[in-house]
């Protein structure tokens, strides 16, 4: 079984998600590096490593702009513009449309970058903010923490569960 990001328990603290959020990059990385041209099959939709990459890279987007509309007061749309979570798939296909031509080295890069910006953001988050689960109507009774710990640390677990799935080493 792979070492997988914090594992004690979910993730509440501004420290503890971002120790599970880096963990579990570096660990993501060692594995899609270790063989980048991999065909997922049916363990994710008959895409690619690049395409979980990118994947991810969209959600660190969508967390980007959650964050970003609320420190200017408003109330994002959640999960995305036009979406629900029953659409979830469709916002998905979505972010894989828009990504799909990216070779594994534009998706790294990619993958990369909006990781190593959404830690900085989640770094500037107060303990209180993260961990209140009524401190955000638009989440409804969720907590920014929860939400930004699924973003990284545990959306990177559910792309290593694809690796396992497809065989990876």
């Amino acid at each position: 079984m792979p070492a997988r990001a914090y594992d004690g328990g979910m993730p509440r603290t501004r420290a503890q998600i971002l120790e599970a959020a880096e963990r579990g990059a570096a660990h993501l990385l060692s594995r899609t590096d270790a063989d980048p041209a991999l065909e997922l099959g049916d363990a994710y939709l008959g895409r690619r490593v690049a395409d979980v990459l990118t994947h991810l890279h969209g959600w660190h987007g969508l967390f980007e702009g959650w964050v970003a509309a609320m420190r200017n007061d408003e109330s994002p749309a959640f999960p995305a513009e036009g979406y629900t979570w029953s659409t979830l798939a469709d916002l998905n296909d979505s972010i894989y449309e828009r990504f799909k031509e990216l070779d594994y080295a534009a998706a790294r890069e990619a993958f990369v970058g909006s990781h190593t910006a959404v830690v900085a953001l989640v770094g500037t988050l107060e303990d209180e903010l993260l961990i209140a689960t009524d401190a955000l109507d638009w989440l409804g009774n969720e907590a920014l923490g929860d939400v930004a710990h699924e973003c990284l640390g545990g959306h990177y677990e559910w792309a290593e569960g694809i690796l396992d799935a497809a065989g990876a080493p």
